[in-house]
């Protein structure tokens, strides 16, 4: 099916997902396989992550079916999310954890973090760790010797464990760990080389980019198999997820919790995250129409003899999506309304993709929504649309600064 730009933003979630995702993902499948051919060998292993790679992983193998792909590695669903990770290298917190607990609790409690760290409400924690977060003093607080403080050790370690033995039983003998997700810092290939430095770590997710402006240590072995771009770039089209990131999430993460804690096994098997509830292995295939079944469907129509379109049909659909975020109409806007997403990192508070209407100026929503364009559109009918423009050239000016100013570092640094 070929359907040219203007007619991008007609059509509905599912059609959308099979002319613009699907070939966007078929293609990113084809660049994983690529790479799994040069890590062949006895030591690595793909972990899926959940909760993205639980959808990634079903696309791949079934892409792999259907173009008769040989699999060259093993493959296993991993239960892990930041929060799992950050567990690893808690005793004491590691400069990975502690960036991304300034990041994720900027203005809140250290007793807050403790809370999301260990799960449990009622640590009774002394007075100081009411204060907002601060990394020294936290560093301070921990080797407390106080009973809620105890607490908060001993649960955080004996998630560790449950997280560790876990890991073992997808990774059996090898020591390569290749984590696949969707993005975009991989805070979770960082964080686990700091936890977990007995055991080798690598990422490959579909973008990556240093969104966070913290250090990047583990980008040497962390790949961006579709993007790699720490902003949108106007002139680079694929740069365009960047816009809307969470449309890339949505269509990949089931309606499934992200994973806060483990539950060891009655008959000894491998612990059980809370994730693993009853049939969840179904619930990562929708029964309704949406994004990821359109997605699904580009794929199943893939066989060994059209393979050769995948990256012609992907360049295509990249305009199709930059067409659709970047310069929405009242349409687009509706077919890719999300619903909530979740703040994670062990919380279950959620974040609207648009601010709600009345509780602030317009401008103040637009800034505050997570489709900037969308919401422009959304606020002002009529006109949104002419301050589209304007927006793509501010974030052209930007990209433009930002490319100056690397070129100025790469110079100094002759």
């Amino acid at each position: 099916m070929t359907v040219t730009a203007p007619d991008i933003g007609r059509l509905d979630a599912e059609t959308f997902g099979r002319v613009a995702l699907g070939p966007i993902l078929a293609e990113f499948c084809l660049r994983l396989w690529l790479f799994e051919r040069f890590l062949q060998g006895d030591d690595a292993v793909l972990l899926f992550c959940a909760r993205g790679g639980l959808r990634m992983r079903l696309a791949y193998e079934r892409f792999l079916a259907r173009t008769d792909l040989p699999q060259r590695l093993p493959h296993a669903d991993l239960m892990v999310s930041r929060l799992v990770a950050a567990r690893t290298a808690f005793d004491p917190p590691s400069p990975g954890v502690l960036s991304e607990l300034e990041r994720e609790f900027s203005g809140q409690s250290m007793a807050e973090i403790a809370a999301a760290l260990a799960q449990c409400n009622d640590l009774d924690l002394p007075p100081p760790w009411h204060a907002p977060f601060e990394k020294i003093r936290f560093i301070s607080l921990l080797a407390g010797t106080e009973p809620g403080v105890v607490r908060l050790h001993r649960a955080v370690a004996e998630q560790d464990a449950l997280f560790r033995a876990h890991l073992a039983t997808c990774t059996g003998n090898r020591r390569h760990g290749v984590l696949v997700d969707t993005g975009l810092y991989g805070s979770t290939v960082r964080i686990l080389q700091e936890g977990i430095p007995e055991r080798q770590w690598s990422g490959l997710q579909f973008a990556r980019s240093n969104y966070k402006r913290l250090p990047t240590p583990h980008f040497a072995r962390t790949l961006g198999l579709s993007v790699e771009s720490d902003g949108y770039k106007p002139w680079e089209v694929r740069t365009s997820a960047l816009r809307f990131w969470q449309l890339i999430e949505s269509c990949l993460e089931p309606e499934l919790s992200s994973v806060r804690t483990f539950t060891a096994s009655a008959d000894g098997g491998s612990p059980r995250a809370n994730l693993q509830v009853a049939g969840w292995e179904s619930r990562i295939a929708p029964e309704q129409p949406g994004l990821f079944t359109g997605v699904l469907a580009y794929i199943d129509g893939l066989a060994p003899e059209t393979l050769h379109r995948v990256q012609e049909d992907a360049a295509r659909a990249w305009q199709h999506l930059k067409d659709a975020v970047v310069w929405p109409d009242a349409q687009a806007v509706a077919t890719l309304s999300l619903g909530h997403r979740s703040r994670d990192f062990g919380r279950t508070e959620l974040r609207a993709q648009f601010a709600v209407p009345g509780t602030t100026s317009p401008l103040k929503q637009i800034r505050e929504s997570l489709w900037r364009e969308g919401a422009v559109v959304r606020s002002f009918p009529r006109s949104g649309r002419l301050a589209l423009p304007l927006i793509e050239l501010i974030y052209a000016a930007r990209a433009l600064r930002s490319e100056v100013q690397a070129l100025r570092r790469r110079r100094r640094a002759i």
